[in-house]
């Protein structure tokens, strides 16, 4: 029996626009194809009713403009809400700003679905068929104790599957709940970029005891590669770097890499690249999310890793072919990519 995808990450509103490249300060520019849209990890579970399989929100929700333009894009696309609503504040927004190179950068507001309670996610209870989708923005919020309970209830005995998309802001994460989340060993899904700055959390860690030793070639040309004067945008991942993280983490590691495809690292296996399928991108907005929903739903259905991660690069890769945050293709689409 096929499951659905639980997501307990935040939904807020995009106001989408292109810009020839992002300002300096001080700077004033115009912009151009100006959208409001329904975003974050909207985009995850778009992306899986897209796959046909079942997907809820359990994130907060306000009340306010934004908040009812949330909620109708989770109704038009049958997402079912089963987490709170706050009668006191609208839900949050967001300025994502799409340059030239297709690359994007966000300016975003704390809305409802930052503001949970410890006990916003009591409710939550997914069976061993569900996948339960996490986002690293939690993390960095007041909600960020409701998933902590919620993990900690869930942990001795979980039998659904978790993917954790970790974020840019997984940097900012504090260090309790970046333990919280190794304990909890989910499948951690990320960008080149995030894998550094992951691996740059964890060599920091180290001197507190986390799975110590991190000598070896490995571990120096890491420590080098995450030293805080690096450009992580200049980051390249390769096996060695993938495994590094599977170990140290203790838990299968996705690393996206654009065109490229991604990296599959499960514990126990050696890492596999699994080719991505080049195209021209005109909005990167939103691809990881795609990536990350389809992955849950391939998940649901059953399909094994390998096979869900090559679906999901199918999928980003026809995504960023068109502009907006939510553009994840169908089914029928994707296997055509495949095919």
């Amino acid at each position: 029996m096929v499951g659905q995808v639980i997501s307990l990450g935040q939904v807020i509103v995009d106001l989408t626009m292109n810009v020839t490249a992002v300002p300096h300060a001080g700077e004033d520019v115009f912009v151009d194809g100006v959208q409001t849209q329904v975003g974050a990890s909207f985009n995850t579970l778009y992306a899986v009713r897209r796959m046909g399989v079942a997907a809820s929100h359990a994130g907060i929700i306000g009340t306010g403009p934004w908040a009812s333009q949330i909620m109708q894009a989770l109704k038009l696309h049958g997402i079912r809400h089963i987490g709170r609503r706050d009668g006191s504040r609208d839900s949050g927004f967001c300025m994502a700003l799409t340059d030239a190179n297709a690359e994007r950068t966000f300016i975003s507001t704390r809305g409802a679905e930052a503001y949970g309670e410890a006990d916003a996610f009591d409710a939550v209870d997914p069976s061993a068929q569900d996948v339960v989708h996490i986002s690293g923005y939690t993390l960095v919020h007041r909600t960020a104790a409701a998933l902590l309970a919620f993990m900690r209830r869930t942990a001795e005995r979980r039998e659904f599957t978790v993917v954790f998309d970790a974020s840019p802001v997984i940097a900012q994460v504090d260090d309790r709940m970046f333990r919280a989340m190794l304990g909890y060993r989910p499948i951690w899904s990320c960008n080149e970029r995030e894998a550094m700055l992951i691996a740059q959390r964890l060599m920091r860690l180290q001197g507190d005891g986390v799975d110590g030793d991190a000598c070896g070639a490995c571990g120096r040309r890491i420590a080098e590669e995450c030293a805080p004067a690096v450009d992580m945008r200049d980051a390249e991942v390769d096996a060695s770097l993938v495994a590094w993280l599977r170990d140290r983490l203790r838990a299968t590691v996705i690393v996206r890499t654009g065109k490229d495809g991604a990296w599959l690292a499960i514990p126990g296996c050696e890492p596999q690249h699994i080719a991505g399928f080049p195209v021209k991108a005109v909005d990167t907005n939103g691809a990881g999310d795609c990536h990350a929903g389809v992955l849950c739903a391939r998940l649901c259905e059953g399909a094994r890793l390998d096979d869900a991660v090559r679906y999901a690069n199918a999928a980003a890769a026809l995504a960023v072919t068109k502009h907006g945050p939510a553009t994840c293709p169908g089914r029928d689409e994707v296997e055509r990519l495949l095919e």
